[in-house]
Order: C-alpha cells, then sequence, then structure tokens
C-alpha cells in the first residue's frame, strides 16, 4: 500500500473516533462540534485520497456544522434561507464532482443529512446520521477509502447502540418518576 494510502487511512481513522464520540453526545451543539473536528480530518483524508465529491462534501460539512453551532447565537443562520444555501451548494457539487453514479452518494448523504438535522431534534439527527452512513460506507468502498467504509459500519453500530441506550435511559426515568 502506497504510503499516502496509509497517511490518509490513519488521518481518516482518528476522524472516525472523534465522529463515534459525537453521537454519544446528548445536546445537538455538542454533536455537531466534534462532526466539524471529524469534517476538518475527513477533508485532509479525500484531498490525500483524491476523491473529489468526498471533498466537496467535506468543504460543506464544515461550514454547515460551524453555522449549527452558532445558530444560537445568530439567529439568521437558524433560517429556510440558509438552509437553501446548502441544499443548492449541495446540487451544484453533484453536478460538478460527477464521476458515476456512486460518486453522488457523499453529497446526497450531506445534503440529507443537513436538510433533517437543521432543525431536528438529537434523536432525528441519530436516526438520520445511520441513514447517511449507509451512503457514505458505500460512497468509501468505491473511491477505496477502507478506513472510511469500517468507520461508517462501526459508526452505523455505534449510533443505533446510542439510540437503544437513550430508549432505555428515557424508559428508567418514566418508570422510576424521574422525568
Amino acid at each position: 500500500m502506497e504510503t499516502k494510502v496509509i497517511i490518509a487511512n490513519a488521518i481518516g481513522f482518528i476522524a472516525f473516533i472523534i465522529s463515534l464520540i459525537a453521537f454519544h453526545k446528548k445536546e445537538k451543539e455538542k454533536i455537531f462540534k466534534n462532526t466539524l473536528i471529524s469534517n476538518i480530518l475527513n477533508l485532509i483524508h479525500y484531498l490525500i485520497l483524491n476523491a473529489d465529491s468526498g471533498v466537496a462534501t467535506k468543504i460543506i460539512a464544515i461550514f454547515r456544522d460551524l453555522s449549527m453551532v452558532k445558530q444560537e447565537k445568530y439567529s439568521f443562520l437558524k433560517s429556510k434561507t440558509m438552509l437553501n444555501i446548502f441544499v443548492l451548494l449541495y446540487i451544484v457539487l453533484i453536478v460538478i464532482t460527477y464521476e458515476g453514479f456512486i460518486s453522488v452518494f457523499s453529497l446526497l448523504a450531506a445534503m440529507i443529512y443537513t436538510v433533517f438535522c437543521w432543525n431536528g431534534d438529537v434523536k432525528t439527527v441519530r436516526y438520520i446520521g445511520i441513514f447517511t452512513n449507509v451512503l457514505w460506507l458505500i460512497y468509501n468502498i468505491f473511491v477505496k477509502s477502507y478506513t472510511g467504509a469500517m468507520a461508517n459500519f462501526i459508526s452505523i453500530v455505534s449510533t443505533f447502540i446510542a439510540i437503544l441506550n437513550n430508549n432505555n435511559t428515557k424508559k428508567f426515568e418514566i418508570e422510576k418518576g424521574i422525568n
């Protein structure tokens, strides 16, 4: 394996660990702070692998995550206009970086994630995280990002566990009259 592929996969693995931690956070802002760091590392990962739509996706994802972290401070970042700008950027980049059907998956996953997470609650963010990781899994296999594919698979399982844990915690709180 080439040195650049090893380096890219090492960076991708670190990004994966950070994204795993993200979906176990209980607050939306903390989820997006972790995904912001993960997306910066993944941008570097896809640059090294020359995966154009992966790079394009991560550039927009970085700005998306920054805006979601700052939504409480700057209300215009919560607007439908901002959401529409992100969706438009994803659509434009789908056309620009098109290299075949599967090359669309990364941008499509990011667009879906953005739309559903824009005003969604933590539970919605987790469920959409599973679906979009499936799309990323397919894309990563296509671009030979082995660390990315492994990360997506483990993220799917981990997010599913987080959903189960949070559902069990809520049941316990209801049964004990805590909430």
